[in-house]
């Protein structure tokens, strides 16, 4: 939930009751409460409720104390009995509200600080009606966004000076499973020059594949906020989604600076697995290394690089670090077998693959290595059971492997 700063929130309302003179104990809390001094102030006023414990004003005043004061259980009735004894005041409705969310009574809040929007402020007209839709908002958010934006909307109606009510409202309507409309406020945002709209517009445009659409938003984006490095490599990503790999390279290298986040070099070291740079992955995945040493991710990276450049032993200690700090990393499994083959390590690879199974199936390529590996450890039987299986769901895929495969049979069981 995006709220509850309760401090800022908190209205203090002083126009209850008409005006007191210095020594009336209510007004002095009051003047204690304006200096943030709540313990002397709570003390007056506990005094002032047990005395009139018909005073709106005092109750109010009593639960602001104890809101600051952490008080929050204690606070919340006292602006309870504020509201009991003046229905309709919405300040009082409002600091309730707002203290059981804060209490973590949802259900509870939510009524309060309706009842709130459909009443009239004592001060601030439409900016405080404005603050109670967005506090409703907020509290709203995790459990019915879509409620949440519709209150967001109204909010933004009234507060229209702060765009970014319409990409709060976007970002529930998003969380409700409605796309559309949130494109919409989204793009009203952007349209008023707010880069967290145009932000999110990308995002949601990136989601659904929409990449020419979203690439000029983002670097509208970029534009209005080039220091952020993770919208270059937003924009980076976009990039290659559309196939632009040598541009996406580019402006990677040009945040690659000494001293950069780890999720750059990682960044541009998958998209130099992708391009077959397999010395420039290397690289990449050994500078995001320091930072990063527990990442899988970042092992399997480097794993693969070194796996392409033929440096099976240094390929093989990568990847079997990526599982051991991932066990369920299937991806991993499949590069650490076949590094273990290529090690002559048959036996591991075929104890990887068996290890592969408890989380994927087989696969042609995984059969393949089976094979492989029995067929150079003189397995005949499973040798030629695996090369068989392989040559069964192969297709013509792999034309090499096939031919090895076949001709193995063939010496394997000539008759």
């Amino acid at each position: 939930m995006g709220i509850i700063k309760l401090g800022s929130l908190l209205l203090l309302a002083t126009s209850m009751l008409p005006q007191r003179p210095a020594t009336d104990p209510v007004a002095q809390a009051e003047a204690l409460l304006q200096k943030q001094q709540y313990a002397e102030a709570e003390e007056k006023l506990r005094a002032s409720v047990a005395m009139q414990e018909k005073n709106p004003q005092a109750w109010f005043d009593l639960g602001f104390a104890q809101s600051h004061l952490g008080k929050t259980a204690e606070a919340v009735s006292s602006y309870r009995k504020a509201t009991e004894i003046v229905p309709t005041w919405f300040e009082a409705h409002l600091n309730l509200g707002l203290t059981l969310a804060k209490s973590g009574d949802i259900a509870a809040a939510i009524p309060v600080l309706k009842r709130a929007t459909e009443l009239k402020p004592m001060a601030g007209g439409a900016q405080a009606t404005g603050k109670a839709w967005l506090s409703l908002a907020e509290v709203e958010e995790a459990g019915d966004p879509k409620a949440a934006a519709e209150a967001f909307d109204k909010a933004a109606e009234l507060l229209p000076a702060d765009p970014q009510l319409s990409v709060r409202a976007g970002e529930a309507l998003v969380k409700a499973n409605e796309p559309a409309a949130a494109e919409q406020h989204f793009l009203k945002a952007a349209n008023a020059g707010n880069a967290q709209g145009m932000a999110q517009l990308v995002r949601l445009m990136a989601r659904q594949k929409r990449y020419q659409e979203a690439e000029p938003w983002l670097l509208k984006y970029v534009e209005k906020v080039p220091n952020d490095a993770n919208a270059r490599v937003e924009l980076a990503r976009l990039l290659s989604d559309q196939g632009k790999k040598a541009e996406a390279i580019a402006e990677l290298e040009k945040l690659n600076k000494p001293g950069a986040d780890a999720a750059i070099p990682m960044e541009l070291g998958e998209m130099y697995l992708a391009v077959k740079r397999f010395p420039y992955a290397e690289r990449a995945f050994r500078q995001a290394l320091p930072a990063r040493p527990q990442d899988p991710e970042v092992h399997l990276g480097l794993g693969q690089a070194l796996l392409y450049q033929q440096k099976y032993g240094d390929a093989e200690t990568e990847l079997g670090r990526a599982i051991q700090l991932k066990p369920d990393f299937a991806d991993a499994y499949d590069y650490l077998a076949d590094a273990a083959r290529q090690n002559q390590h048959y036996e591991l690879s075929i104890r990887v693959l068996d290890a592969r199974a408890k989380y994927l199936p087989d696969n042609p390529k995984t059969y393949f290595l089976r094979a492989i590996a029995y067929d150079h450890m003189h397995a005949t039987k499973p040798a030629i059971e695996y090369y068989k299986k392989f040559l069964a769901v192969a297709g013509d895929q792999f034309p090499d492997q096939q031919f090895q495969a076949r001709h193995r049979l063939i010496a394997l069981q000539p008759q």
